[in-house]
């Protein structure tokens, strides 16, 4: 029977890890490129919370939820990122990408200094972040590495605080470091 759980990226098991990173390396390979790291190795400095929905040791469908603090308009705020989503193709359909999305994005409401979450999607999947209270801002404009423009889909955002909901986000670009999410 699918179980549905949440582990600190210490606590992941490796089998886990290695279900996570095989998905990864397929459905994205210019994450990791011609390395093979598990997952979290790529980025080891980011403190992630994996949410998973396993059945015994086999790995359905899988969110990550993180954060970290970016400068925009003169202040510094706390974003949260939703990255690695995804259901294996046997199970699509069944409802698991939604379970997994909406434990991540209850996981970030629920953050006392969280201001904002923001993910990257396609056209496919808006309809379900929708459902799940994430918005396009129109105008946001995302950076990341060497100031390049994401413009690989959609940006969604969570607007989780008062002051994030009260500030416009699209009066200039937002540059997320290194990389995306």
């Amino acid at each position: 029977m699918p179980q549905r759980r949440a582990f600190r990226s210490d606590d992941l098991p490796r089998d886990l890890a290695v279900q996570i990173a095989s998905y990864v390396r397929v459905q994205w390979p210019a994450l990791p490129g011609r390395r093979t790291p598990l997952w979290e190795s790529l980025y080891p400095a980011i403190d992630r919370v994996h949410f998973v929905i396993t059945d015994a040791d086999v790995l359905i469908s899988h969110a990550i939820a993180h954060g970290r603090p970016l400068p925009h308009g003169g202040r510094t705020w706390n974003v949260w990122g939703l990255s690695s989503v995804f259901t294996y193709p046997t199970h699509r359909g069944s409802g698991f990408g939604e379970q997994v999305v909406a434990d991540a994005t209850q996981h970030i409401r629920d953050q006392p200094d969280a201001d904002l979450a923001l993910l990257f999607c396609g056209d496919r999947v808006q309809s379900l972040y929708r459902r799940l209270g994430w918005q396009i801002v129109p105008g946001l404009e995302i950076r990341f590495g060497d100031k390049q423009v994401f413009n690989d889909g959609h940006v969604m955002t969570l607007f989780v605080s008062d002051r994030a909901r009260a500030h416009d986000f699209s009066a200039e670009p937002m540059h997320v470091g290194p990389y995306t999410w």
